[in-house]
């Protein structure tokens, strides 16, 4: 996430930079080396980024340091928006100062005493954010980060090695998906099919895609049929070298030497021919079709009819690229069991968590804990979900994170979540935002990371969906301290545990007609996104709380007054004139508010 913030600050700074040359805009002096001092350091920072985001996982340092960069960038960000909006005042005053005058000023370039005091006051504020920067840099020396001068800031995570071992007794749930499953390898294709056909298996991380391909694999009708069973964990991208030779020495026991993938195809062919073949790839994630071509025509025109290939995925568009014949998209096991919703890796972090407290009360902090709260949580039930997320672009990453802003079970809205991405600058800038969001959106859909999707029956486009608890809670823990949702109900003195002082994101709900704006939001100077969602009867607290709202939360760029979570219209009646302060602010939503009538 702070490798896209960083990226992105770094792209507006070189738009802004533009854009005073373009405009002419003077600036004070000393300003434009400050500028030029921020760039050069971000580029600097950015170059360690792929290195900070991995190890901030383990080691508590590296994290507290990238919460100190992405804060800063915040800081950064709202200063250059800031200056950009008094650009364009200028101009706007200027345009219409000429207009009116049509006379050359006589102050020196044009500049009034006002502006320049307003210049003065934004060298200051980036001069001071320069001076925070260079503190953060010169810290890069004592974690001894690995620079990545290429730009690519894949991150390659460890992932967990699998093997065709299992013991099916320990596995419960999946009846009914073993069964599907075996029926589609023992079934029979016609002779028009062209190739081994493939079935694949996608779900999200952790719901065990894994276990459903192991006790298929032990079956001992698969067994009996399949005259050669290999197992291949490919456990990342597709490598056209390292799969091929893998599967060979599945075939044959031994290490292959082989340098050449010619001389490897040729051996796995001559291995598996007349041989009715069960190969299990498990856990694909990129796919590159040409890298996988190779092994499937030496697949193809070496087995005997009858044979299958089964691939274990999060991604639906793997099993697109490979040409699936068969897709088994994984739901969650059946039940509603408090924590684990349905995810078997959830059962099994819970279990293991279990098993080691001896009192109720260790019990009970389990059972009232929230996942993402729990240390053992992060090792064991989010890794999965970290190996995906990192798989994500880095764009998508803080895009994904920011959907910790809705409640959980809540049906997301696609054009929602669109708009509320462009508002805080995720989506870049120009006339195809909708585009890109809608493209970003799709993937996050196509990587498992939502689900329950509410479907348009005019073009089968996704309208909502909803996120899986854990997913919800993974999303949570990404935005620790900078996102989140605050009950306010009515109690004199609402508990503040949710604040920190860089809290960036909140929803607030107003649970009954006593309920008000919980009164340390005030002092969240930075927030960026307020959504309030108020009970039909708490509309006079609300209209009594705006003003100070908007006098006070000035760095607002999404505003969400609307009530949608209710289904019910409410009665804001004025918005005070306070909201003129919010310069920054690129969303606001009304709807429902049928008794607002003027501003105040």
């Amino acid at each position: 996430m702070a490798e896209a913030l960083v990226s992105g600050v770094f792209e507006r700074l070189t738009s802004i930079s533009l854009q005073v040359a373009e405009t002419g805009v003077r600036l004070v002096v000393g300003v434009n080396e400050e500028v030029e001092k921020i760039g050069s350091t971000l580029r600097t920072i950015r170059a360690v980024l792929a290195d900070t985001e991995k190890r901030q996982v383990k080691e508590q340092a590296v994290k507290l340091w990238l919460d100190k960069l992405q804060n800063v960038s915040y800081d950064i960000e709202d200063a250059l928006d800031e200056w950009s909006t008094a650009i364009l005042k200028s101009q706007i005053e200027d345009s219409s100062f000429s207009s009116t005058f049509p006379v050359r000023s006589l102050q020196p370039s044009g500049i009034s005493v006002p502006r320049l005091v307003g210049r003065r006051t934004t060298a200051v504020m980036i001069k001071e954010l320069n001076e925070r920067l260079q503190v953060i840099a010169k810290e890069i020396n004592d974690f001894s980060f690995i620079v990545n001068l290429t730009r690519n800031n894949e991150l390659e995570p460890e992932r967990t090695k699998t093997t065709w071992f299992i013991d099916v007794s320990e596995i419960r749930g999946r009846d009914q998906g073993k069964n599907t499953i075996v029926r589609m390898l023992l079934n029979e294709i016609s002779g028009e099919e062209r190739g081994i056909p493939l079935i694949s298996i996608v779900g999200m991380g952790g719901i065990g895609k894994t276990a459903l391909a192991q006790i298929v694999y032990n079956d001992r009708e698969v067994t009996a049929y399949f005259q050669k069973k290999l197992w291949v964990c490919v456990s990342g991208p597709f490598d056209e070298m390292r799969v091929p030779k893998a599967t060979l020495e599945a075939l044959t026991g031994t290490p292959s030497s082989f340098s050449e993938l010619n001389s490897v195809l040729e051996k796995i062919h001559e291995n598996i021919a007349g041989k009715r073949l069960l190969l299990v790839l498990d856990d694909v994630w990129r796919q590159d079709e040409k890298k996988w071509q190779s092994l499937k025509y030496c697949l193809n025109s070496g087995a005997v009819p009858g044979s299958k290939i089964l691939v274990t995925t999060r991604k639906d568009n793997v099993a697109t690229i490979m040409d699936c014949t068969q897709i088994f998209h994984l739901g969650s096991l059946s039940g509603e069991e408090y924590k684990c919703k349905g995810l078997a890796l959830a059962a099994k972090t819970v279990g293991g968590l279990l098993r080691f407290k001896r009192s109720r009360e260790q019990w009970q902090r389990i059972l009232d804990s929230r996942m993402w709260e729990l240390d053992e949580a992060e090792s064991g039930l989010f890794s999965p979900l970290l190996l995906s997320y990192y798989d994500l672009p880095s764009p998508l990453r803080q895009c994904f994170s920011y959907c910790a802003i809705f409640p959980k079970d809540h049906k997301i809205g696609k054009d929602l979540l669109i708009k509320l991405w462009m508002a805080q600058g995720f989506l870049g800038e120009g006339n195809e935002m909708q585009i890109v969001g809608e493209e970003y959106f799709d993937n996050l859909a196509m990587r498992s990371f939502s689900q329950e999707f509410e479907m348009d029956e005019n073009d089968d486009g996704i309208l909502r969906c909803k996120m899986h608890d854990i997913v919800h809670e993974f999303a949570q823990l990404l935005r620790k301290g900078e996102c989140s949702v605050v009950v306010s109900n009515g109690l004199e003195e609402q508990r503040a545990e949710w604040y920190h002082e860089n809290v960036r994101h909140v929803r607030v709900i107003l649970d009954d007609e006593q309920a008000m704006i919980p009164r340390p939001l005030y002092s969240a100077k930075k927030l960026r996104s307020l959504i309030v969602d108020s009970c039909p009867h708490s509309t006079s607290t609300l209209n009594a709380s705006l003003w100070r709202v908007f006098d006070q939360l000035t760095c607002l760029r999404m505003l969400d007054l609307s009530n949608n979570r209710y289904r019910r219209q409410t009665s804001i009646t004025e918005l005070p004139h306070q909201i003129g302060k919010l310069i920054y602010l690129r969303y606001l939503s009304l709807e429902g508010n049928i008794g607002l009538e003027y501003f105040a």
